[in-house]
This record gives C-alpha cells, sequence and structure tokens, in this order.
C-alpha cells in the first residue's frame, strides 16, 4: 500500500492506493483538510506560523491514518506556495523532521506533467489537462504517457483572490485581464491547434461540478467525466458575483472553506476558456495525487 500527502496552496490531501493483481492502482481511500497555507499569499510570500500549524496538523493526521492503514510507503509533495514562499524549504524539513516523511517540493513543469498523467495517462487522443490549484495553474498537453508542451502560469484561486477583489465587477475583469496577459506570454496556442480534448481537475473544477449538480455530498462518481461548457461557467459566476460570502457558505456543492476563493478560480476558468475558445472542459477527479503514485520512478523530461 502506498500513501500520497499532497501539501497545497489551500489543502493537505491524502491518498492512499495499493496495486491490483493486474498491477493497476486502485484507490483505497482520498481525504481532504482545509489548511489554507497560502494564506495571505504574494510572489515574494512567507509561510506563517498559524498556517504551519495548521498544515502540520493535517499531515500528522494523515501520516498516522496511513501507517495504521498498513502503508508501506509514504510520500508528501509542495506545490506552488511551498516553491514561491521564502521559508518553503525550510517548511518541507519540519515536516520530515516531526514525521519521518520525506517532502520533495514540485517544479511548476513536474506540477503539470504529474497532474496530466493521473487525469489523462491513459488518453488515446491528443489531451490537455487544466489544473486550478490554489497558488498556480498549470497546463499540460499529451498523448497517453507522451507529454509535450507544459506550463504552470502563477494564477490560482488563493492567490487570485488576495491579489484581486473579485467581490467586485471591477476586480474580477482586471483578474481576467491579467489572466490573457499570463496567457499570451507563453506558446501554449500553437501546442493547442491539435487538441481534441481538454480536462480540468482541481477544486475550482470539481466545486464547479458538484454546484452545476447541485450535489447536497461531494460525489466522485457523479462529477468524473462531467462535461462543462463557457455557458455553464458564465452562469455559475453571474450567480457567485451575487452571492454574500455566508450564502456562499450554503451553496449546493461548495465546500464552506472554498466561499471566499470560488470566484477567483472560476473566473481564471471562464478566462482560459475564452482565450483557448474551448467549446467544453471534463472534470476529472483522478489529478496530481493519482499521477503522483509513481513519481518516485517516474520522472518528466525537461522541455
Amino acid at each position: 500500500m502506498r500513501a500520497i500527502i499532497d501539501i497545497g496552496t489551500n489543502s493537505v490531501r491524502l491518498l492512499m492506493a495499493e496495486k491490483d493483481e493486474k498491477g493497476e492502482w486502485k484507490i483505497l481511500r482520498k481525504e481532504l483538510r482545509s489548511t489554507r497555507l497560502g494564506e495571505g499569499m504574494t510572489d515574494k510570500a512567507t509561510i506563517g506560523q498559524g498556517a504551519k500549524e495548521r498544515t502540520l496538523s493535517a499531515v500528522g493526521e494523515f501520516t498516522a491514518m496511513a501507517k495504521l492503514e498498513g502503508a508501506k510507503d509514504i510520500f508528501a509533495y509542495g506545490t506552488s506556495i511551498m516553491r514561491d514562499a521564502s521559508n518553503g524549504e525550510e517548511f518541507a524539513d519540519e515536516v520530515t523532521a516531526a514525521f519521518g516523511v520525506p517532502v520533495r517540493i514540485l517544479s511548476g513543469k513536474e506540477e503539470a506533467y504529474y497532474s496530466y498523467i493521473g487525469a489523462a495517462g491513459t488518453s488515446g487522443v491528443i489531451t490537455s489537462v487544466v489544473d486550478i490549484g490554489g497558488g498556480s495553474t498549470e497546463i499540460c498537453v499529451g498523448f497517453g504517457t507522451d507529454v509535450g508542451a507544459r506550463h504552470s502560469f502563477r494564477l490560482g484561486c488563493v492567490r487570485c483572490s488576495k491579489q484581486f477583489d473579485t467581490t467586485t465587477a471591477r476586480g474580477r475583469g482586471e483578474l481576467k485581464k491579467h489572466c490573457f496577459t499570463l496567457f499570451r506570454e507563453t506558446d501554449l496556442m500553437e501546442s493547442m491547434r491539435n487538441v481534441k480534448r481538454w480536462i480540468g481537475v482541481g477544486g475550482t473544477v470539481t466545486s464547479l461540478a458538484s454546484m452545476l449538480q447541485e450535489l447536497e455530498v461531494y460525489d466522485s462518481s457523479k462529477v468524473q467525466d462531467y462535461v462543462i461548457h463557457p455557458e455553464d461557467v458564465s452562469e455559475i459566476l453571474e450567480k457567485l458575483s451575487q452571492m454574500s460570502y455566508d450564502d456562499k457558505c450554503h451553496m449546493k456543492g461548495l465546500l464552506p472553506s472554498r466561499a471566499d476563493i470560488i470566484v477567483a478560480g472560476v473566473v481564471i476558468l471562464d478566462s482560459l476558456m475564452e482565450y483557448f475558445a474551448l467549446s467544453e472542459i471534463t472534470v476529472s477527479d483522478r489529478d496530481l495525487s493519482e499521477g503522483l503514485l509513481d513519481a518516485d520512478v517516474i520522472q518528466p523530461t525537461e522541455k
């Protein structure tokens, strides 16, 4: 049995899996704790003591849980906030010292790669995977396990909620303009011309699928492969923009812990779908964590 602990900007996630008789990973358990490690996030942020303590508590809980259930291998990975924060490496060392679990901080391109592998590693058509996280957004294009262009943007629902006032139309417009500026600075448009399928992963996209279906309780079977169209995104964005924080906390399909950051995430998705002219995007509940199951033996090549 193997356990993956994903230490993200907004939450800490646990995935436990074991291989079946065919040598394929079977997911046994998934857990999530909202810890907001990236609160107050800026490009030169330091991770605060309160955020550290919440995150250490979650990692400790998940490490104990994994050991109790018989996990032989426990791997932890850090993403956007840990690679950007001035004390990210120091915090990784704190986690290792506290629980004996080595923490590997992923580069942006590595994060894009493993998100792609988790969501589309078996795809039979040219696919682009978009991972909208708390501190960054990754885009990766590939065919099966053959990965091509990939890029990591400093666009995330926690980061952008800090940078832009998404409670106002002006703030949302400024965020959209910012997204377009960052997209234009890459050569990704050329790489997207042959893409046949777009897959979206991460809390923003899965929450959107839940909200559109008005799910009382998160159901991965209903979220997996749910198709979102541009008009769906526009409709939800308009609805969220008119809601108070308290109303969002009680909205079906949305975790209260995401109420203050969901608008920024949806604006990022809306901007991406408009810029790359997407007619639809398919949601995947399989993402970075699943891709990391074989990260100790499968390494991306830099491109």
